[in-house]
């Protein structure tokens, strides 16, 4: 590894600051990354700590490594993490088997993740600005982690998402997953006895009263696996987040002007539960380059290039992948289809998992 303060001809050279736009998963995790090189980071943040998220709150595959590389997981743990290490998954009144993860994945809340996480920054040094719009144009030393870029619609749908946390609900593995016609929710194990409760759903038309049918949205149809684990499920309602407006298209970086990390430069379909880890593994693969910048031992173009590559190579199998799962989940003919394959060969759910990792 090359040294950041590099010496020519015995003169030091200045090391240049980041500035990275977006406080959320990618963003701090990059920030924290950058602070324990020694880079300087101001990160700027439009909303506070803590706060609630739309989020499968499921964190799993490759992520995990970088979070044990910076020795968060005591702490994480210490928060509450639960460690989960089987899905079942449902569809109607119909169940699977359980089958284990290829590892233990690791969920605890956003609220408390981001927290933490921003505590971890200002303590390596960082600057931490909230409650402020940066800019969002690409320039020469700004990383944009602003969230999910808006949509309009896919082929006449609506895509939106929910969140709540609850109590009193008992789940038969680590991760529950729900399907349906209209989308899928997924159940995990959080801190405090609490479960997260996330769907992703589609419309033709926009449903203007979220807000007040969020709980029938997220409970599922009569009958179903779903309605029987949250019909008495006591909800924590100053939990409830919900975003609209999405789009599941998969982009590149190469296409993309500056350099961009999380759901800023493309969303995996939440139903692989790998979006917590992209967002984490982008910020690790731009570490390196945006160094090198910082060292002036490359320019900023070179820089967001190579990051850039390293992205679209990491990530462009996955989201196939995802694009494809997507798909057969939520269109009745394939979702009966992948179904019937996953009773005919039990391991087909596991290489699925593994081919989104």
């Amino acid at each position: 590894m090359r040294p950041l303060h590099p010496f020519f001809f015995g003169r030091e050279r200045l090391v240049k600051s980041i500035t990275i736009v977006g406080g959320g998963m990618a963003g701090l995790t990059l920030g924290l990354l950058l602070r324990r090189r020694q880079v300087p980071v101001k990160l700027c943040e439009a909303g506070t700590y803590p706060r609630h998220r739309v989020c499968g709150e499921y964190l799993s595959g490759r992520a995990l490594s970088v979070i044990d590389s910076l020795a968060l997981r005591p702490h994480l743990e210490r928060l509450g993490a639960v460690h989960a290490q089987d899905v079942v998954m449902a569809r109607g009144a119909s169940t699977l088997p359980r089958h284990s993860l290829p590892q233990p994945a690791l969920c605890l809340s956003r609220y408390q993740f981001d927290r933490f996480l921003a505590e971890e920054f200002f303590r390596s040094g960082g600057t931490l600005e909230t409650r402020f719009r940066a800019p969002t144009e690409p320039s020469e030393g700004v990383v944009l982690a602003t969230g999910r870029q808006p949509g309009n619609s896919e082929k006449g749908w609506r895509w939106f998402g929910l969140k709540a946390h609850a109590h009193g609900i008992t789940l038969d593995a680590g991760l529950e997953m729900h399907f349906s016609p209209h989308g899928y929710v997924g159940l995990c194990r959080i801190e405090n006895h609490q479960v997260n409760v996330c769907g992703l759903f589609r419309s033709r038309t926009p449903v203007p009263d979220l807000a007040r049918t969020w709980k029938k949205w997220l409970e599922g149809e009569p009958g179903s696996v779903l309605h029987r684990r949250l019909h008495r499920a006591e909800w924590d309602e100053s939990s409830f987040s919900s975003i609209a407006a999405l789009t599941l298209a998969p982009r590149k970086s190469s296409a993309r002007m500056g350099l961009r990390l999380g759901d800023a430069l493309t969303m995996i379909p939440p139903v692989t539960g790998n979006g917590m880890s992209m967002a984490i593994e982008g910020a690790a693969l731009a570490t390196d380059p945006l160094c090198d910048w910082s060292a002036g031992l490359m320019d900023w173009t070179s820089a967001t290039k190579k990051a850039g590559r390293l992205l679209d190579q990491t990530f462009a199998a996955r989201l196939r992948w995802a694009r494809w799962l997507q798909h057969a989940m939520l269109e009745p003919f394939t979702q009966s289809a992948a179904w019937t394959l996953s009773r005919m060969f039990p391991g087909f759910p596991s290489l699925v998992f593994r081919l989104t990792r």
